[in-house]
């Protein structure tokens, strides 16, 4: 897992309260978002490079100051304590400097499915663009899962971006396994350069994509975003 030093803002953990990753059950071949816990129920994680005056290891989930109903920061809230060097960022802090996005988690699979989990630039509607694609687990994977033979996934996406090009361009990795069998797909130059993203757009989301409608369950344990 990563640490306070590195991280700027994501979610990690597991349960069904507020800004934690419940276990998602999935019994489609339509594409689905990845989901974070809310007082409401659930919305699709999203994970915000900080930009515009917000501090390191604090966004509006985070920030014990944007939310009145939480009133101590707890063990799944990254960053250091308030007054304690929060360091603050504009549109030009990252302007040129790489950044990290990390989604990892365990994926109990139906005995006759398969499944790709893809990285996203934008926001919630942009699951199941193929434009927005920055990264994904490789080709449909893996073949005959259970619930006690679970897969694990991980991507990780190394990006790139300043306010004057409002480019986004990268690389990523990333790997499924299901018992012994392993499929890595390695350093990747991703195909969906990012043109015209603002600060603002320096936002990502994840999905799912299965091969057909045999129920499977999702459980993300970290959703994201380091300073390199």
């Amino acid at each position: 897992m990563s640490n306070s030093n590195t991280v700027l803002g994501g979610y990690a953990g597991n349960g069904t309260t507020r800004n934690l990753f419940p276990t998602q059950a999935v019994a489609t071949a339509t594409e689905t978002a990845l989901v974070i816990s809310t007082d409401a129920g659930t919305a699709t994680a999203l994970v915000t490079v900080p930009t515009g005056g917000q501090k390191l290891g604090s966004s509006s989930p985070f920030d014990t100051n944007a939310n009145a109903s939480i009133i101590g920061r707890s063990g799944r809230e990254y960053g250091l304590a308030n007054g304690e060097t929060n360091d603050q960022f504009s549109s030009s802090s990252w302007d040129g400097r790489q950044f990290r996005i990390r989604l990892s988690g365990i994926a109990s699979l139906g005995a006759t499915q398969t499944a790709i989990f893809y990285l996203y630039n934008g926001a919630a509607t942009v699951v199941g663009t193929s434009g927005n694609r920055i990264a994904l687990t490789g080709a449909a994977y893996p073949s005959g899962g259970t619930s006690l033979l679970p897969s694990n996934f991980m991507i990780e996406f190394t990006g790139l971006w300043d306010p004057t090009s409002q480019i986004l361009s990268g690389y990523y990795t990333s790997n499924i396994a299901n018992g012994t069998t392993s499929q890595f797909t390695t350093t990747t130059v991703i195909t969906n350069v990012q043109t015209s993203v603002a600060a603002a757009g320096l936002t990502f989301c994840a999905g799912i994509k299965l091969a057909n409608t045999t129920a499977s369950t999702v459980t993300v344990r970290e959703f994201v975003v380091e300073k390199l």
